[in-house]
């Protein structure tokens, strides 16, 4: 009885197979594997408003907070840069500042006009920031600009936190830049 020996169209057929039954295995290995750094920011719900609360995310490695100072109505600005074990504080910006402002600090190498900056380089594990609509509260990193003041009820306590985000967490939860001032998507 003779064999068959398969053609070189069978054995093309077969290598393209196992080349594409590889890289299947490899991507849905790294998919769930494959770790990413983030920054998260969630919001607590709070018990009036019918607020829900919020938990969303950016993969950008440093933001900006920028408020209205309360008295003295001038804004402040203060440039974070994520890093493995917490947030670093690298400067701050006033546009005027009174009693109990800094002012011992390193000037900032690069300063802003109508801002005087200063050098910080202080390392916090996570920011606790409590905003209303009064302060004007913004989140700005890459080319967004989250108005974060009216996503949440005033008073509302912000968390900004360095994390690790799986395949997984990443399809359960929102960039920050994808809500709407009214909070919704």
């Amino acid at each position: 009885m003779m064999s068959k020996r398969p053609n070189k169209y069978q054995y093309l057929w077969l290598i393209t197979g196992v080349a594409l039954l590889a890289a299947l295995v490899f991507f849905t290995l790294s998919a769930v594997f494959v770790r990413q750094a983030v920054i998260e920011v969630q919001v607590k719900a709070t018990d009036n408003d019918g607020f829900d609360g919020i938990v969303c995310y950016f993969v950008e490695p440093s933001f900006q907070l920028r408020w209205m100072h309360s008295v003295e109505k001038q804004w402040w600005e203060e440039q974070y840069q994520r890093e493995h074990d917490g947030l670093l504080l690298t400067t701050t910006y006033f546009q005027a500042f009174g009693a109990g402002t800094p002012s011992t600090e390193t000037l900032a190498p690069i300063q802003k006009p109508g801002y005087l900056g200063y050098q910080i380089n202080q390392k916090l594990p996570q920011l606790n920031w409590v905003v209303s609509r009064l302060t004007k509260g913004e989140i700005d990193y890459g080319d967004h600009q989250v108005l974060i003041h009216q996503l949440v009820p005033d008073y509302s306590e912000v968390t900004i936190m360095p994390k690790t985000y799986g395949f997984t967490d990443r399809l359960k939860k929102d960039f920050c830049h994808d809500f709407t001032s009214d909070g919704s998507r």
